[in-house]
């Protein structure tokens, strides 16, 4: 199903020993080698287990083709920072959700690994918005198995998440659909991305401070937004998902737009999102 050719994320690694400034071997520790350039990937302790990139997306193929779900599919695999990341997604072309008229979501498997450490090896089944090519991102993700890189990879278990996150999704409809119905003033919006999105890092626990940046920039995508799609919780939503999705103009694109998908779904369990739900804030 999935095309290997020319893979610049498919290359040996093999952990090493790594020394002291005496040649002597650092007990509990090992150094992940990338064996074509002889890079070194990452530095990990005694418990860590290589999870391969080949293994990653060969469990994933097999999970997709157990799944039997759909045929019709794109794949796009990406090797990030020298190959210390990968992030891979599939889109199901044929396995699509109207949440309104010509606005259309289709049925994505996003996965995750690295060899630095920083990211486990992570499955998501969500949603991509068809309209700008929106990631949909959900704190109640349609489906997301996590490994650590000290255990082993359960392809069954990946099948049938990939399956039951097809059930989610397609049933995502009917809460998208009610988001267009649930109108949010303009100083809410603020007051969410203030203390989400664009909630500025503080050691002081009691004091919210702001990127104003950010801000600024999150506020002139909604306004654009709530032109297309009304001023409701479904456009706050893509603002959101734009926002996570457009990354090109960074350092490093795939990082960020991680990261900015990991903050969307922390917004999405914020009290001010639940009262938007709820309808207690309008």
């Amino acid at each position: 199903m999935f095309d290997f050719h020319n893979a610049d994320w498919d290359f040996p690694v093999e952990r090493q020993d790594i020394f002291d400034g005496r040649g002597e071997p650092i007990s509990g520790h090992k150094a992940v080698v990338r064996m074509d350039t002889n890079e070194v990937l990452g530095v990990h302790g005694s418990r860590y287990t290589i999870v391969s990139n080949s293994d990653v997306v060969n469990s994933i193929d097999d999970a997709v083709r157990q799944a039997n779900i759909s045929g019709d599919v794109s794949v796009k695999i990406s090797s990030i920072e020298g190959g210390r990341k990968m992030r891979g997604e599939i889109l199901f072309n044929d396995l699509t959700v109207e949440p309104s008229v010509g606005d259309y979501v289709k049925f994505r498997i996003s996965f995750f690994n690295s060899y630095d450490g920083s990211w486990a090896f992570t499955q998501a089944a969500d949603g991509l918005r068809l309209f700008c090519l929106n990631g949909c991102t959900h704190s109640i993700t349609a489906s997301r198995t996590r490994f650590k890189h000290t255990q082993s990879i359960n392809v069954e278990a990946s099948a049938a998440k990939i399956r039951t996150g097809l059930d989610t999704f397609m049933n995502q409809r009917e809460a998208w659909q009610s988001w267009q119905g649930i109108g949010v003033a303009q100083n809410i919006v603020e007051l969410f991305f203030k203390h989400t999105l664009a909630k500025a890092f503080t050691r002081q626990t009691t004091v919210t401070k702001t990127n104003e940046k950010q801000l600024e920039h999150l506020l002139q995508i909604w306004d654009n937004e709530k032109r297309e799609l009304g001023s409701n919780v479904w456009a706050l939503y893509n603002a959101m998902t734009y926002w996570a999705s457009h990354t090109s103009d960074l350092k490093n694109p795939e990082v960020a737009r991680r990261n900015r998908e990991d903050a969307i779904a922390k917004a999405m369990d914020h009290t001010i999102w639940h009262s938007l739900q709820d309808r207690t804030l309008m």
